[in-house]
C-alpha cells in the first residue's frame, strides 16, 4: 500500500525520473501474487493504483538510498541483512505525530477492512515526512 501511495505522489510531482520507489516483503510467501484485494480496493477509493506484483527483499533493495520498514521486527531483519542505520528508517518515523504513537505500522492482513483503512491513514500522515526528506535528499545532490 505505502508503495503505491508514495510512488504516485512522487509521479504527480514530477519525480519519478529520479527517485525509484519499490517494495517487497521479508519472506518470498506472496512473491509474484497481486495486492490483498482489501488493499487495492482502500487504493481504488482514494485514487491510487492498485497493479503490483509482491517482491521478496533482495540486494538491490538493500542498496537503495533510503529502507523503509513498516515494523521493527522488519527493521531488525534489515539490519542483520546489513542495512545500516543512518539508511533505514521506520515509516511511521516520518509521521509528525509519532511520538504519541507506537513505530509499528499493524499488518491488517487478518483483520478487516477497517483494519486496511487504519492503514492506509498511518501510511498517509507519514508520507508527507518522506516527501521532505526526497526534498531535502535531492537538494543537497543538485
Amino acid at each position: 500500500m505505502a508503495e503505491k501511495m508514495f510512488a504516485h505522489q512522487i509521479s504527480e510531482r514530477g519525480l519519478a525520473d529520479v527517485v525509484r520507489v519499490t517494495s517487497a516483503g521479508t519472506g518470498g510467501w506472496h512473491a509474484g501474487e497481486p495486492a490483498d484485494r482489501r488493499t487495492n480496493q482502500i487504493l481504488r477509493q482514494h485514487g491510487y493504483p492498485t497493479s503490483h506484483s509482491a517482491a521478496q527483499i533482495d540486494d538491490d533493495h538493500l542498496a537503495a538510498d533510503m529502507v523503509i520498514a513498516m515494523g521493527r521486527n522488519h527493521a531488525r531483519f534489515l539490519k542483520e541483512m546489513g542495512v545500516p542505520p543512518e539508511r533505514l528508517r521506520m515509516m511511521r518515523s516520518f509521521d509528525p505525530r509519532s511520538g504519541a504513537f507506537a513505530l509499528d505500522v499493524e499488518d491488517p492482513y487478518y483483520g478487516s477492512l477497517t483494519d486496511f483503512q487504519d492503514v492506509f491513514d498511518v501510511i498517509d500522515a507519514s508520507l508527507g515526512g518522506l516527501h521532505e526528506w526526497v526534498d531535502e535528499r535531492l537538494g543537497s545532490e543538485r
